[in-house]
């Protein structure tokens, strides 16, 4: 797909590219140049509502810190009866 640039810097999104990525009228877009190519992504209105979900099924970070310090202790107490 392609789209050409106005004399005032303004270009259209193609249809299917806004129909792809759900951009309407009021959606902001994120431009940025990475290595010579410019790169846009569609803004979420809501960032939080966007985000819910998003560490689904990958455990939490809290259980995964307590079975960390659980480790820890159980070392600890192995070293201090050796008494190192």
């Amino acid at each position: 797909m392609k789209s050409k640039v106005s004399v005032r810097g303004q270009t259209v999104i193609p249809k299917a590219v806004r129909d792809e990525l759900n951009i309407s009228q009021e959606t902001v877009l994120d431009w940025k140049v990475q290595d010579g190519v410019v790169v846009v992504m569609p803004l979420p209105a809501d960032p939080i509502e966007a985000s819910y979900g998003m560490f689904k099924g990958k455990g939490s970070a809290v259980d995964d810190l307590l079975k960390m310090r659980k480790v820890e202790r159980k070392r600890e107490r192995e070293l201090e009866e050796r008494g190192l």
